[in-house]
C-alpha cells in the first residue's frame, strides 16, 4: 500500500500544490481498490466515482470535507440498517410492471 504522508506535508500540499494532493488522493484510492477483494472492487469503484463527482461540485475545502463526511455517514447508516434489520433491506425491492404492448 502507498504510504500516506504526515499531516504537515498534506497541509502544505493543500495550500501550495493542490493538484499534487489530488493526484496523491487518486493514487491512494486506486491502490486501496486494487488491494480489495475482487467481489468488492466494482462497488468501491462506484463509491469512488460518486465521491469524486460530489467533491468536484464543492467550491471550498470545508465544503469538500463536509460532503465526504456526509457520504461516509450515509454509507454507515445503510450498513447499520443492513446488519441490524436485514429483512427491511432484502424486502426493499422494486416491483417490476409489464408495459402493455401495442
Amino acid at each position: 500500500m502507498v504510504e500516506l504522508p504526515d499531516f504537515d506535508s498534506l497541509k502544505w500540499l493543500a495550500q501550495h500544490a493542490p493538484q499534487q494532493l489530488a493526484t496523491l488522493q487518486k493514487n491512494l484510492n486506486q491502490a486501496l481498490i486494487s488491494e480489495a477483494h475482487a467481489n468488492n472492487r466494482a462497488q468501491l469503484e462506484t463509491i469512488r466515482h460518486h465521491l469524486e463527482f460530489k467533491l468536484s461540485r464543492c467550491s471550498t475545502p470545508y465544503a469538500r470535507s463536509y460532503m465526504a463526511l456526509r457520504l461516509m455517514n450515509d454509507k454507515f447508516i445503510t450498513l447499520n440498517q443492513v446488519i441490524n434489520q436485514p429483512d427491511l433491506y432484502t424486502d426493499n425491492r422494486a416491483k417490476v410492471l409489464c408495459y402493455p404492448g401495442k
